[in-house]
Formats: C-alpha cells, structure tokens, sequence
C-alpha cells in the first residue's frame, strides 16, 4: 500500500492499492483527480485576488472598531480597525457577514464595487447586553433573577474620584449615601433593598474580579462594568455571605487588537454645598446671649461696657465681626491623571493603568493623595488552556491637623464672632476666647493647627492568577487564586501651644487663655494589616440539545481564610514638638496595645441553568458554607435558590404580529441567604485579652495583665439569615426606543443579633449575644428608559424610583416607640410640636407641658394626643426614620460631537434630628442661626421660633419634640457635564485616534429645606458635620 499525500491545500487524502494487474487503470485515474483540486485552487486562487474594502458606522455615524468582517461560508474573518476600516478578499457575489456586540447583524453583497460604506443599527441594549453573574456571565435577556448594571463609561462621567459615591442612583434598589465630603474618607454607605439587619453588618458583599474587596481602593477609570444581585435567586450562589446583596466589580482588561494608548487628566476645584447660617455680628450674638442666660435665670457675660465698644468701633481688627466658618471652609483643589495600554492579538492580551489623584481638602491643613495600578494579562497557552494574572494595587496617603475634619468644623461652630483666630497686636499669637472673663474650654482652630498632626498610610494590594482549561466540547474548567494585603501605617502628633484672650487685661496685657488642649503631649502610632487568601475553581457545561433545549451546569469550590493584627503603642516626653518617632521619648510613660483576629470559610456550590427555545428560562442557586464566624454547632449552613421566566415577547401568537416588541419578559424567584458577618472571630467574645486592673489604683505594683471572661457564651450563635420573594417584569419595545423594568420584592431577617435582657449585673459578665429578632422590608423599584435617534441628533433619559416599607417583626425585649414589634426600626420617638407659648393666659389654658422647669411665654407648646389634659410619654408620637422613597434620572443629548448630560437625585420624607453646635443657640458659645433674628418675643409674637435660650434649657430642648425634627427630603443636580470629541480630521493630524474635551459640575443645585450642612446624612446629629463638595472640574481625554 502507498499513500499519496496532496501537495495542494484543499485536496483530500487517498490511499491507492497497487496490484500489477490494476496499475495501468490506477494511474489514469489518481493522475484525473489530482487535476481537479489543482485546478479548483488555481481557480480560487485567480478569484480572490480581488480586495475589497470599507468602513463600519454606526447610525449616528460613528466609526465602530472591533467588528467582525466574514465572507460567508469560508474562514476567512478580518476586524475593524480603530478607523472602523477594514480590508477583505472575497470574489463577486460572496457575501459579507458583519457582526458587533450590540449592533444588529448585516450581511453585504459583493458586486462591482471594491469599497463599501456600512451602517449597523443598534439593538435594544437591555435585549444584547452581558452581564457578569456569580462565576460567570449570562446575557441580560436570558436572566430569570433580578439583577441589575452600569458600565464603567457611565459612571465615570462624572469626575469624582470615589467609586462607591458614583453608584449613587444609577441602580435601581441600591441605597447610597454619603455621609461627607471630605477627601479619602467619602465612601458611601451602601444599602440593597433597605436594612437588612440590626445586629451583624448590613453592608453588601462586594467582590472585585470574584473576589472580596473594598471599592474605595479602586480608581473609578480602572472599571469596565458593576453589576448588583438583587434577589436571593441571584445571590444564593455567595450563601452566608449574600443576606445583604452582592455587588461585583469587573476591572478593564486587555482587548484584542493594536494597543491603544490612552490618557485622561481633569482639574477642578471644589467647595462647600452649603453650610448653615450663623450670627456673626458680634453685638448681636452679645445681646443674644445675654438675653438667652437672663431666661435661664443666669447673669450676663458681656457687660455694655464691652457690647459699646463692638458698637462704636465695627469690623475693626480689635472689635470684628468674624464669621468662624467662612475663616475655615474655603477652597480645595483636585486633579486626578489616568494612563493606560490597552491592546493584544489572539494569543495574549494585556492592560496596564496607571492613576495619580492629589485632592485637598476645603479646610486648611487636610491634603489626600492616592496612587492606583493596575495591570492585567491573559494568555493562550495552549489552544485549550487560558492563564492570566490580575492585580491592582493602591496607595493614598492623608497629612492632616490630629482632629478631624466633623470635629474641626465643630470648633468652628462654637466660637464667637467677637474675637477672631490671631491676636490684634500682629505678634501672630493665637486667641483662645475673647474675653477672660467670658470662659470657655474649647480650643479654637487655630490652636488645632498649631498643636499638632496625623499621618496616615494604606496600603491595598489584590493579586490574582487563574487558569482556564477547555477540557473538551462544552466543559470548561476554571481555577483561580488571590492573595489581598491591606496595611495601614497611623501616627498622631499632640503638643501643647499657647493661647490667649483676645482682649487685654486692664494692665494691657494678653493673658494666656490655654495651652490648645491637646488630649495628650506625645506621640501615638499604630500598624493594622489584614490579610486574605482565596481560593476557588470551577467546573461548567454548557450543552444544547436538539437545538432548543439549551442547559448549563455549574459546579464549584471555594476557600477563604483571613487574618488581621493591630499593634500600637505611644510615648509622651518629648524634649521638643519636631520629633514624629517613638525613640525620640523616653520609655517611662510608654504604652503598648496589640490583637489578632482570624476566620475561616470553605464552600461547595452550584448552578443550574435551563432554557427552551430562549422562551422558558429555570435557574437554581446552592451554596454549602462552613464558617468559623459562628458557635459551633451551627457552622455548616446551606443556602439556595430558585428562579423562573417566561420571555413572552418569544411566543409566536406575540412575535408574529407584534414585531414592535423587542422583550416582554416575567420573572419570579425565592431563596434563602446567610449573614456571617456577626464578629470578626467567632470567639471575639468568649475570652478577649485585657488588663483586668486598668480601672483599678494597684499600690503595691504594676498592673499585669491577664485573661478575662467579658461576656456569657452562647454556644448556639448562628447566621442571621434573609428569605426574599421577587416577582419582575422586563420590557423593551421599538429597537430599544422604549423599555422598563419593575421588580416588587418581600425581603424577611430572622436570627437577627440580639442581647440578652435577662442577666443580672451582679454577674459581672455582659450578657449574651443571641439570635432572636427580625425585620421585614418590602418594596418596588422601577426603572424606565428612552433612548432615540433623529439624524444626526441622538438623546435619552433614564428613571429610577425605589421605595421599601421597613417594619420589626420579632424582638426580644421591645424599646418603647423606637424598637418595637410592628413598627420601622428605631423610630423617632418624639413630643409633637404645634407652636409657641405667646402669653401666660395661653399657658394657663393649655394641657399641662413635659417639660420639668416652669413654663413662659416663648417656651415650646406641644400636642395632647391622647387629649388627657397633661401631655407625657404616653403622648409622644412615632416618626420613621427611613425615607418614603428614593429617586434619580438622567437626560442626555449627542450631536455632531457634542454630548450634554444632566443627573438628578432626590429623596422624598426623608427626616433628620438635629440639635447642639449651629441649632442649639449657644451651645458651649456657640453662634445661634440666624433665623433666631425672628426669635418669639413680646414685641414679635412669633409662632415658629422660640425666644432665644441656652442649649439645655428645659423650656425648648429639655425633652425631644418634633421641633427638632427637620425635613432633609432634597432634590440635588449631582451632575452635568457638557463634552465635544473632535473629528478624525483633527485628531489625525496628530496621529491620535480620538480627542475628547470636557466640563463637569456635580452636587451643582440641591433643593431642600433642610438648615444644616447636608441633608444627605440622615437619622440624628448636629450640624456640625462636613459638608459634601460642589465640584467644578475640566478635563481631557487622548486615545494613541
């Protein structure tokens, strides 16, 4: 036997049997059907000579890279170039397939025509898009869960440099609020679905590239996508960590094609929103004063003396009018720098960011800097096996004064416009009070500057490798490893400086008023480091069956496994204020601390997907967690879920005759999830290390330290765990003209942590945690979208509505009007205010008032609810805490190059409690606001604003009333931004394949009546918070 092998791609194999007998008739014939594939590919060989060429558009007329050139029925496969340009051979009457995710597929004849121009039409975005799930992906139509996303291109509109605070209304159901402005420490408080526990955290889960990790590490441009799992369908497969929602973040990664070079600056500058208005007329706030200490039955502090000598000699530098908070909130600079190489070919693919942020604070001394990295590599190693390494890296570095900034502002509050920060005789001294006379303990601002400092590093390191190993037609093994390392490096710095009153003595000298009082003289310092091993790999088919029965499985593996440690010690005699080292002082008064902390996790999980015909959709979710967190009977739990769809829009009755339906789908689903974020270590309180004498004057030595049992042991502690029940609806209509979504959700806590009631103090041990509570939150979200096209004119808008009724549905020991059983969780609690006393008669013929001190005209009045004729606890009235509702939208417009977009987010009856510094009149000497101009008094029978008082007196603030009880519902412009990308006909000039310019206001208008900083921090507090920025920043955008 021989075997003739071709030498002619495209020509088959043949083995030919030789016999002498067969030769002659054999030869003929191998020689006939060697000529036809030689002929055939000399044939083809002279057809595809011909190239063709193009470039692909989109409908706005925007050239599409990245697109999939295919001549039909061959191999042949080319891709746009960043130019959408693209060049093919192909013969006349070939067709061309043309592909791209999001855009409906185009198929082109060839004819005589060697160029073609080519438009794609975009499909419904919601109906095309990809969303990252628990271990994996699924497009969005093929979801049965509720789950939501962003792109990273839409949040990053607006320039702010904090990831959490840039989700703010851009996902239907997540909650986030950010309790302050100041640079570095603005992480928003994330909320999914409303408070999901009162005992263990109820923060979400959030996981980076699969694995856990903390957004305010990232740079917002390293972000391709966040995508929340809402329902415990979604959720199950993370199980006793998933009670609160799961948020995951995708990073960029590299791409295939020519690496692109891309750089993206803006600068800006930032200020307060708004802060309250105080009195700073200094011979108001005198008389004020002496008028609120004269109702309490107190002698005046100012005598007219001093009041004349503000009178005669106005805004002099020895009798100012000095307002505190315009001398302490002013302007701060920021600019943020991103570079990134982006790019690869079909065997590897890499992206590498680099980002610089330098942002000051609106206070004097605070500055922030953070540095980001990261870089990202795949790998086809083989054509079956797929390896890469992940790891992005952050440093941010905080130099500030050691108070901080809510603190700071505080001090701010409480001075008197009658003196101002340094001394009138120009020594540079500081003033500490105006008058010596006129007392006072707090330390001004100054002082704070001039006494001391903090220091603080972190450091975040999450490194990944995985290996993805295609073991044969449908079956793909996935493993991954990551090691997260975070540190923090503290110092704190207090000394002693002096400060004086303002005034002179009669001998015409300053008397030093203190010394800035520091809470200590020395130096603290402190070193954290957390550390966290993960480890998962996964096993997933993907199988269809008879072309309509399309089936997934997903079968995995996870380990985890934490430790974090604190040391920290401080000494404090220093032989001058320079020294920022611990062996600068001697170790006499030295002190030391120190802890360690370590938990464990190991799960087994899986998932199940099913789907007939993309009509019928099944999915179920189980996760098996073994953690250390828990006592431990109950450290093995398991957790699951299920969902369904019907894609109605799919059915042929709907198909057939309403082709303006793009997806009209139903969705419902159930499951169960775990919360094992109860303590850190599931021992934290069975027998902590302490010094069991540090209370304690020991005489005969020093204390030592030793081993004691702080609390009662429960030994059945376990997992708070939530069931939620979704029911949704997804629909898109006319290319994506049109589309909504709506989710209504009934979400239960039960195990909730509780502290036990019934253990008497004589034990000396504090009583035992528990699981006994439960809360219930049920709601609706929607969202609706619109998108459109009109020439060369595109725009769209998009709606977001959340509303959730929280309510307390076991509890083991019920606070009365707070915490009780049928009602929201800790409710304000509070005597209703109707009005002022305007005369001893009205007193007389009022049910008798709560307050302790006898009643005068001026005083509060409140309501008889229960109409008994005396008003006590019993006629307080509950208020929720939690707003009736949330919501967002966004409207933007395209044209010619230019985009204009403006974001709005609100919150309806929303209410805030506020007292003290900047409400409270005078509180520690405080300015009162200047709504105390109206103050009731007999001459101004106001009805709205009691006589002016001293913070305490039992006539206003001596019992909480509805009066401090605020409307922080608000309205806010939190963005608008106005870009213009330039025409390839510029941009090439340069040799840059896009240029885009831009400007940026965000938190611009906010529409409120609340009267302190923010109404965003809600619950209860005093003004004296750090307000949010108004930011106005400019930027630019270039593309190599």
């Amino acid at each position: 036997m021989y075997l003739f092998k071709p030498i002619i791609p495209g020509a088959y194999r043949m083995q030919v049997f030789l016999k002498k007998t067969t030769i002659p008739l054999v030869v003929p014939f191998f020689l006939s059907t060697l000529y036809l594939p030689v002929h055939a590919a000399y044939t083809t060989t002279y057809q595809q000579q011909v190239s063709i060429t193009g470039a692909v558009k989109d409908a706005r007329g925007t050239v599409l890279p990245g697109v999939t050139v295919q001549v039909k029925r061959t191999n042949q496969t080319v891709k746009t170039d960043e130019q959408g340009r693209f060049s093919i051979n192909a013969t006349a009457k070939d067709v061309l397939h043309i592909t791209s995710v999001g855009y409906e597929p185009q198929d082109v004849v060839i004819g005589d025509a060697k160029t073609y121009s080519i438009t794609l039409q975009e499909v419904s975005e919601q109906i095309d898009e990809v969303v990252v799930v628990g271990y994996g992906t699924q497009k969005k139509v093929n979801l049965s869960g509720s789950v939501a996303s962003v792109s990273g291109k839409t949040i990053t509109e607006r320039p702010v440099p904090n990831v959490q605070n840039l989700l703010q209304g851009r996902i239907a159901g997540l909650d986030v609020v950010q309790p302050t402005g100041e640079p570095g420490r603005d992480n928003g408080s994330m909320r999914i679905r409303g408070l999901g526990s009162s005992g263990a955290s109820p923060n979400p889960l959030v996981l980076i590239d699969g694995v856990v990790g903390s957004m305010s590490n990232l740079s917002p441009q390293d972000i391709e996508n966040v995508t929340v799992l809402k329902d415990a369908s979604s959720a199950s497969i993370y199980g006793a960590r998933a009670a609160n929602g799961v948020i995951l973040v995708t990073t960029k990664k590299g791409k295939l094609g020519t690496s692109n070079i891309e750089y993206t600056g803006n600068w800006g500058t930032s200020e307060a929103t708004k802060y309250p208005d105080l009195i700073t007329n200094s011979v108001t706030y005198m008389e004020m004063y002496n008028s609120a200490r004269a109702r309490s039955g107190q002698p005046a502090v100012y005598t007219q003396a001093q009041i004349d000598s503000y009178k005669n000699n106005p805004n002099s530098a020895e009798y100012p009018n000095f307002d505190w908070l315009d001398h302490v909130l002013g302007k701060g600079p920021i600019q943020n720098h991103n570079l990134s190489v982006n790019g690869g070919s079909e065997k590897s693919t890499h992206n590498i960011s680099l980002n610089y942020l330098d942002q000051n604070s609106i206070t004097k001394g605070y500055l922030y800097k953070r540095y980001n990295g990261l870089t990202d590599y795949t790998n086809q190693v083989h054509k079956r096996i797929k390896v890469g390494t992940n790891v992005n890296f952050s440093y941010q570095d905080f130099k500030a004064p050691w108070l901080t900034n809510d603190d700071l502002l505080l001090l701010a509050y409480a001075a008197a416009p009658t003196f101002s920060p340094y001394l009138p005789d120009g020594s540079g001294r500081s003033a500490g009070r105006d008058y010596m006379s006129t007392g006072g303990t707090n330390r001004t601002t100054e002082e704070v500057y001039n006494t001391g400092a903090q220091l603080t590093k972190n450091y975040n390191v999450n490194a990944q490798a995985f290996m993805d190993v295609d073991l044969m037609e449908g079956l793909k093994w996935s493993s991954k490893a990551a090691f997260t390392f975070y540190n923090q490096e503290y110092k704190q710095r207090q000394f002693g400086s002096p400060a004086y009153a303002f005034h002179p003595n009669d001998k015409g000298e300053y008397e030093q008023s203190g010394n800035g009082n520091p809470t200590f003289n020395g130096l603290r310092q402190s070193s954290d480091r957390n550390i966290t091993k993960t480890f998962y790999s996964t096993l997933n088919y993907v199988k269809t069956i008879a072309e309509d029965h399309n089936i997934s499985v997903l079968g995995g593996y996870e380990q985890q496994d934490n430790r974090s440690t604190t040391i920290g010690g401080g000494r404090y005699s220093f032989p001058n204020n320079v020294l920022m080292e611990l062996d600068g002082s001697s170790p006499k008064d030295q002190t030391l601390n120190g802890s360690s902390f370590e938990w464990a996790l190991k799960s087994f999980f899986g998932r199940a997907n099913y789907d007939y015909k993309g009509k019928y959709f099944l999915e179920g979710n189980i996760r098996h967690d073994g953690t250390s967190r828990v006592g431990p009977k109950y450290r093995w739990g398991t957790f699951g879920g299920g969902s369904a769809a019907w894609r109605i829009s799919e059915e042929d009755f709907i198909k057939n005759n309403a082709t303006w339906l793009d997806n009209l789908k139903l969705r419902a689903s159930y499951g169960a999830l775990g919360n094992q974020e109860i303590t850190r270590d599931g021992n934290l309180d069975y027998y902590p290390y302490q010094n069991i004498l540090s209370s304690t004057t020991y005489t005969f030595a020093d204390l030592e330290a030793g081993v004691m049992k702080r609390r009662l042991v429960e030994n059945n502690l376990r997992w708070e765990k939530t069931a939620i029940t979704d029911i949704g609806l997804d629909v898109d209509i006319y290319k994506g003209l049109f589309g909504a979504t709506i989710d209504w959700y009934n979400k239960n806590t039960t195990d909730i942590l509780e502290t036990r009631t019934d253990v008497p103090a004589s034990m000396g041990l504090m009583p035992p945690i528990i699981n006994a509570g439960a809360m219930v939150n049920k709601g609706i979200e929607i969202e609706l979208r619109h998108q459109n096209q009109i020439g060369e004119f595109n725009y769209g808008a998009n709606v977001i509505f959340n509303r959730y009724r929280n309510k307390v549905t076991n509890r083991l020991a019920e606070t009365l009007g707070t915490i009780e059983i049928g009602q929201p969780y800790n409710n304000f609690f509070l005597y209703d205010w109707i009005g002022i006393f305007q005369s001893q008669a009205d007193i007389d013929n009022s049910p008798k008032q709560p307050n302790s001190g006898a009643v005068k005209p001026g005083d509060l009045k409140m309501r008889d609810v229960d109409g008994n004729g005396s008003i006590g606890p019993e006629d307080r009235i509950r208020i929720s805490r939690f707003p009736d509702y949330s919501y967002s939208f966004n409207v933007y417009a395209g044209w010619k190059g230019f985009n204009l977009s403006a974001f709005f987010q609100g919150v309806q009856g929303q209410k805030v409690q506020v007292s003290q510094w900047g409400y409270d009149p005078f509180m520690q000497g405080s300015a009162p606001p200047t709504r105390f101009l109206d103050a009731w008094t007999p001459t101004n029978p106001s009805n709205t604003v009691p006589a002016v008082y001293l913070s305490g007196y039992a006539g206003v603030s001596g019992y909480p009333s509805t009066y401090f009880l605020q409307d922080a519902s608000y309205l806010r412009l939190k963005n608008l931004y106005l870009s213009y990308t330039f025409p390839e006909s510029i941009t090439k000039r340069i040799a840059a394949k896009g240029i885009t310019v831009y400007v940026s206001g965000d938190n611009l208008i906010t529409w409120t009546k609340y009267e302190g900083n923010d109404p965003e921090r809600s619950g209860s507090g005093r003004f004296a918070q750090f307000p949010q920025l108004k930011m106005y920043t400019a930027g630019i955008k270039i593309k190599y």
